[in-house]
């Protein structure tokens, strides 16, 4: 018999880190050791994988606890560097050494024994070999053999092939799995495994008999819905558990549960199936074939509750072989009223109240009026029924669960007791479920639609911009799937739903940073653009200089006026404005001038001068880097939201929109190295939506031809 102390790679309330219980004197790993209690006092021989403190956590109280009662001296075996880092522990100083230290009976309290990779000793009825274990640390795994059949524990390791050389097709595998895959780097610096890495090698083991464990109790739900989605497990109880044990048979390993029958194990475990699917509709029709399952019920439906009507989302009879909702075909069956107390499930659900009915022919309390017309319709006869409502957390009725036709054999017969226990402990998990999942559906549109709008606010403060954001999401989505369909230059990129998710959330982020930037600098449409156009001020003091003139006698404007009109078209910042045109603006400053409060001013200011002699656009250096600034802005709001981990790509998409493969970008200079496929997808994207943008005043949009040419 071999029990699972503990399963875990790191110590919380509810897990024990890694010991396994062979018999009663030998153990492997002493991570838990502890829970024996006084059955501590049975254990003889306690091999160590490694000195990683997760596996010897309890090795120093094991002699300790009831040290007057021990009459055997305790063997440690482990690796020459793992007993070396003990002798770390047994020092006098961290604690005592029991090795200088006698029982009551005169023999010695703790022998260290050596072991050797490659090296077999046989123990009782067990032959130990020690396995190379690919770890940080020194290390072993165990191939622990009883009556010709074997049990093999990974203990902690990465890639190896010298484990996979020792499994034969009979044999049982416990392998180690700790982090989930998208901490494969960190894994990868730990060496440990995940499920990603296992996929690579799972082909390699000759046993179909694996069992994980080692997991790091945080990511627990996470590495078991990978396991799921990659096929590597088939059955929830190939995840090793705290307390399971498991017996040596002559012909296979058999698992067995304390105090649990084999419904309500499988009752227990099936919460972590059930929070591996996010699909809602998939998960009712998931709760409703295990419900009827465990009831051996040969029909049944699910409702959920919606303002006030029970809507039909499942339907399943296998005696008229109908399936409908779910991964199957949508029902339009109209929903119940619950208005209407006359139906058993509308009642169950109102009342939050369980119904067993032995036949719906003979019931008196309730309308069955529509099962009979279904029944009369299809030939089939409805007889026992089982109705349990589907309540929450809160106490609320969200749906229920309805089971029709327990059969025995060929027989319908009524549903018992232990129907309605295991149904309703069911229907608890699956209300739980369904409320998680509808909660994160939720939650996941509110923060869509509030993106959304602060993507629209983003938009909306600039008049000439105003569908910017949302363009390049467009656009985005559009490169993202096209990527996806490429057979050639993008054929080893495959993007899921969730990286499309984050491309298009990182788009419709990433000018959030211009919440902080001037409008009044972010709309400046010429030059001298301010709280208004300032030619239209310099148009004003050229009357005042005509008028100077005609004062003096002088007729002939036409000089002024065609310099005026080349001021003007200048303050556009259409074009590159040459050497030869900002002379001519100095020349203009220098040569109008009038008197204003008896001082003599040129018709130009200096700042305005300043801005007019800008060479390209409408922004001078001190408002392009202003400007500019909405990418820091950017990079230093999203990276201070606590993005979950399905959205951790989207800062630095969003953020590094603006740089550039040549270091020269903004906000942070990263080079081409630096950047991923998907931060230069929205790059392009932006600067094509700018290239061809029809609203921007001051420039024409461009032709396709001219926007692949510059790009």
């Amino acid at each position: 018999m071999i029990k699972i102390l503990g399963s875990f790679g790191n110590r919380v309330a509810n897990g024990g880190t890694t010991s396994f219980l062979i018999d009663e004197e030998i153990a492997i790993d002493a991570g838990s050791l502890s829970k024996l209690g006084k059955e501590v006092l049975k254990l003889n021989h306690i091999f160590i994988s490694h000195s990683h403190f997760d596996h010897i956590t309890d090795l120093p109280f094991v002699i300790d606890t009831l040290f007057s009662q021990r009459e055997e001296t305790l063997k440690i075996y482990g690796l020459k560097e793992t007993l070396n880092q003990l002798n770390n522990i047994f020092n006098n100083k961290i604690w005592p050494d029991f090795r200088k230290i006698n029982l009551l009976n005169g023999k010695p309290s703790i022998e260290f024994v050596e072991i050797k990779t490659n090296q077999t000793i046989q123990l009782k009825n067990f032959i130990i070999k020690f396995i190379y274990a690919n770890h940080t640390v020194a290390n072993v795994g165990f191939k622990i053999t009883k009556n010709n059949k074997s049990l093999i524990i990974s203990s902690d390791t990465y890639l190896n092939d010298k484990l996979l050389e020792e499994i034969d097709e009979n044999d049982i595998l416990f392998l180690e799995c700790s982090f989930p895959s998208y901490l494969e780097k960190l894994a990868k610096q730990a060496l440990h495994l995940t499920p990603s890495l296992i996929q690579t090698f799972i082909d390699k083991i000759k046993t179909k008999n694996i069992y994980f464990y080692h997991f790091k109790y945080e990511y627990k739900d996470e590495i078991i819905k990978e396991l799921f989605d990659k096929k590597l497990i088939s059955n929830i109880n190939q995840i090793l558990e705290d307390d399971e044990t498991i017996s040596f048979e002559i012909s296979k390993f058999i698992y067995k549960k304390h105090n649990f029958s084999d419904k309500f194990y499988k009752l227990v475990k099936i919460g972590v199936e059930l929070s591996t699917q996010e699909n809602i509709d998939y998960l009712l029709e998931d709760i409703l074939s295990i419900a009827r399952e465990f009831t051996n019920a040969d029909a049944g439906s699910v409702y959920l509750k919606n303002d006030d009507k029970l809507y039909f989302k499942i339907i399943q009879n296998d005696t008229l072989n109908i399936f409908m909702g779910g991964r199957k075909e949508a029902i339009k069956w109209p929903p119940l009223d619950l208005e209407d107390k006359h139906m058993v499930a509308v009642l169950s659900a109102v009342n939050q109240q369980i119904f067993n009915i032995e036949d719906v022919y003979l019931d008196k309390q309730f309308d069955f009026s529509g099962t009979k017309k279904f029944d009369e319709s299809t030939k089939y006869r409805s007889k026992s029924m089982l109705v349990i409502p589907l309540i929450n957390h809160k106490k609320e009725t969200i749906g229920v669960l309805q089971l029709i036709n327990k059969k025995s054999g060929d027989t319908t017969i009524p549903f018992n007791k232990e129907d309605e226990e295991i149904t309703l402990s069911l229907a608890s998990q699956a209300a739980v479920s369904i409320t998680k999942n509808s909660l994160i559906h939720q939650l996941e549109a509110f923060i869509e639609s509030f993106i959304k709008i602060i993507a629209k606010a983003v938009d909306e403060k600039s008049k000439y911009t105003g569908n910017h954001i949302q363009k390049v999401a467009i656009l985005a989505e559009l490169m993202s799937e096209e990527i996806n369909k490429d057979t050639e230059f993008f054929k080893d990129v495959k993007y899921d739903e969730n990286m499309l998710k984050q491309i298009k959330i990182a788009a419709l982020l990433h000018d959030i940073g211009k919440i902080t930037t001037d409008p009044r600098i972010m709309d400046k449409a010429t030059k001298l653009e301010s709280d208004i156009d300032r030619i239209e001020i310099i148009k004003e003091r050229v009357e005042i200089i005509k008028r100077d003139m005609l004062l003096k006698g002088i007729n002939d404007f036409k000089n002024l006026i065609d310099d005026f009109e080349f001021l003007k078209q200048v303050n556009i910042g259409g074009e590159f404005l040459s050497d030869e045109k900002i002379e001519r603006i100095d020349n203009i400053a220098n040569k109008y001038k009038y008197l204003l409060d008896d001082k003599e001013v040129s018709l130009i200011r200096d700042d305005e001068l300043e801005m007019l002699k800008i060479k390209k656009g409408t922004l001078s250096e001190k408002e392009r880097l202003h400007i500019q600034r909405h990418a820091l802005m950017t990079l230093e709001m999203l990276s201070a939201l606590p993005f979950p981990n399905e959205y951790k790509e989207v800062t630095h998409i969003a953020s590094n929109h603006h740089e550039k493969l040549n270091c020269k970008g903004y906000p942070r200079g990263l080079c081409a190295n630096d950047l991923t496929l998907e931060d230069r997808m929205l790059a392009i994207c932006d600067i094509f939506e700018a290239l061809t943008s029809s609203d921007r005043p001051y420039k024409t949009p461009k032709k396709l031809s001219e926007v692949f040419r510059i790009m």
